[in-house]
């Protein structure tokens, strides 16, 4: 056929080939490019005859109206009775699985989506080789395991143990966004890489960062900022800690053994200190607590920098005072400028879409987190991603009438 030749010829990781075939050949070019490990979707495409002239043509004006015609082409997907149905197994540490993540499951495209919860390590093994060895080495790629719950560390031991029990040819791909956290991280860090960028204020790699929390998105973030080459201070600003200054020492030990970056914790309670965090600091990253103000006018009005401010709280009151819920790169103080959560909220949707959709296309035993998640909101913001969906128009010009 030519394909395989013409595809090693491209120098690139993976190809998206479209081959237009006569019906009687769909099966048998189907099962030989799978034979060759390519993975395959059949596409049958309708047609739609749309006439240019209101009136009902006349048997007379056939030869005219072939001529004028226009035809709307659109490929439809369809599953055949021979193709296994695509299932994602949730497992959430938590005590109940999140709705969230089974509807965007559902919504990308997912035929069963099976919740688990309170999964352990131990667990996790019994059900991930109950999953795959109940289906062949073709069902077994369209099989995915979504890793969720609020606590990273957890997510992060169950992820280690998955990937342990698969082996070729039954392994499969793995998500893991423990509350959704590894996505919104991403979001957060990759807007403002690309907001810093097209408004020319320099190279995020190049500032000091502070991120406020300690959750998951702002130990992901801190990571993700930290990998970039920034110089990052993850801060804790709960007043109700009582081991403040050893717990912010004992995460950035964590960080720096476990996920192999240097990263300064600070504990810091009061409004003096973080201040003065938020004085020194070119950009700011809160990932607090939902519906608390971390950071108030008063301490913005003594910045010496342009800074650029996020806030993924949507909970009234925002983490930030001045800023809106939409904001993108607003400059809500001389200087200042923000990206609210709704703007974040979007691209992290967009971004945990595409992950699911992703995973259920290649099965190739890729784990999906936040490095994979990084790069693909690298190129959403870049618009370098490919449309879902293949529309095709093609129109012909109406005859001109003979004089």
């Amino acid at each position: 056929m030519g394909i395989l030749e013409n595809a090693r010829k491209l120098e690139k990781e993976k190809i998206i080939c479209l081959h237009i075939s006569s019906p009687e050949h769909v099966t048998g070019v189907k099962k030989l490019l799978e034979s060759v490990d390519v993975d395959t979707e059949t596409v049958h495409p309708s047609m739609k005859l749309i006439y240019t002239k209101e009136e009902k043509a006349a048997s007379s004006d056939i030869e005219e109206l072939l001529r004028s015609m226009q035809i709307q082409v659109k490929p439809v997907i369809k599953t055949t009775s021979e193709e296994a149905p695509y299932i994602l197994f949730f497992l959430d540490t938590d005590k109940r699985a999140s709705p969230f993540d089974i509807c965007m499951a559902y919504d990308a495209g997912y035929n069963v989506v099976v919740p688990y919860e309170n999964v352990t390590p131990e667990e996790a093994k019994k059900i991930v080789q109950d999953a795959i060895f109940s289906r062949d080495p073709k069902g077994v790629k369209r099989t995915c395991f979504f890793i969720g719950g609020k606590d990273m560390e957890k997510a992060e031991d169950v992820l280690k143990v998955v990937r342990e029990s698969m082996f070729p040819p039954f392994q499969t791909n793995v998500i893991i966004d423990p509350a959704g956290s590894y996505t919104t991280a991403t979001a957060m860090v990759a807007k403002v890489e690309d907001a810093i960028e097209k408004a020319k204020l320099g190279n995020l790699k190049d500032k000091k960062v502070a991120v406020f929390g300690t959750g998951a998105v702002g130990r992901v973030a801190a990571i993700l900022l930290a990998k970039l080459g920034c110089q990052v201070m993850i801060v804790s600003p709960n007043p109700d800690r009582k081991d403040g200054e050893e717990y912010m020492a004992k995460l950035a030990n964590l960080l720096r053994e476990r996920y192999g970056v240097d990263v300064e914790g600070v504990f810091a309670p009061t409004d003096a200190k973080k201040a003065e965090i938020v004085k020194n600091a070119d950009v700011i990253l809160c990932a607090a607590m939902a519906g608390v103000r971390i950071i108030t006018k008063e301490m913005l009005s003594e910045s010496r920098f342009v800074k650029v401010i996020a806030d993924v709280n949507a909970v009234p009151p925002l983490g930030v005072e001045g800023m809106k819920l939409d904001d993108n790169m607003r400059e809500f103080m001389p200087g200042i400028f923000g990206i609210g959560p709704i703007t974040i909220g979007r691209l992290k949707y967009k971004l945990e879409q595409e992950i699911l959709r992703e995973a259920r296309r290649n099965g190739k035993g890729t784990v999906y987190s936040y490095n994979y998640a990084m790069e693909l909101a690298r190129k959403i913001l870049k618009g370098e991603l490919s449309a879902a969906k293949l529309a095709v128009t093609v129109s012909y010009p109406p005859k001109e009438k003979k004089k």
